[in-house]
């Protein structure tokens, strides 16, 4: 009776999971960017999908954790227009006030969030990027909704906490963009010190 039960237990958690994550898909960059014009080449070959638009917004989150100044105009290129504001980050926009300031004090305090969410960058290793490609994974649900509509959730994988959705929009290039976000940027699970022996 109780194995009957465990069984029947397991066939439902695995209905549950296929219900619940639909497809995964993951996206691979080859290199961090150092300049504007490489961002918008890696953002003009993978933002034609909602994952390559999270992707995108990761990225430039990972940026500005190296070089602000770099940073803010990736970001600016990354989120919907509808949540910029008139500036001088990017061809005459920026990420609005409040937006950018939320996403300063969150990466100064953890600055290892958005490495949290690269393929084999861990807390038990610091959240060390490890060579070669940057791999992300995503996964939709039932809740993600219609890329129909312009509007689309995604979730990515995170190995300090649970996965984060994002919501991409449309725009009129065909381009995803991060329009709902917010969750990128909440703290992860402290990154380990990793002690180096040079004795």
């Amino acid at each position: 009776m109780i194995k009957k039960i465990m069984k029947i237990s397991l066939l439902i958690f695995i209905y549950i999971l296929l219900t619940q994550m639909l497809f995964a898909k993951s996206i691979i960059i080859k290199s961090i960017p150092g300049t504007v014009d490489d961002f918008l080449k890696i953002r003009d070959s993978i933002a034609k999908t909602p994952e390559g638009g999270a992707a995108v917004m990761i990225l430039a989150l990972l940026i500005y954790t190296k070089d602000e100044e770099l940073g803010k105009k990736c970001l600016t290129i990354a989120i919907s227009l509808d949540l910029l504001t008139e500036g001088n980050y990017y061809k005459g926009y920026q990420v609005n006030a409040s937006n950018m300031s939320l996403i300063r004090s969150q990466l100064k305090k953890e600055s290892q969030i958005p490495r949290s969410y690269i393929k084999g960058a861990v807390p038990d290793n610091g959240y060390t990027i490890p060579e070669g490609d940057i791999v992300l994974d995503f996964f939709i649900t039932k809740y993600s909704g219609d890329m129909g509509s312009g509007l689309y959730k995604v979730f990515v994988e995170c190995s300090g906490a649970s996965a984060r959705p994002v919501t991409l929009k449309i725009n009129d290039k065909g381009l995803w963009k991060a329009y709902e976000w917010s969750s990128l940027i909440v703290g992860v699970q402290a990154p380990k010190k990793v002690k180096s022996d040079n004795l």
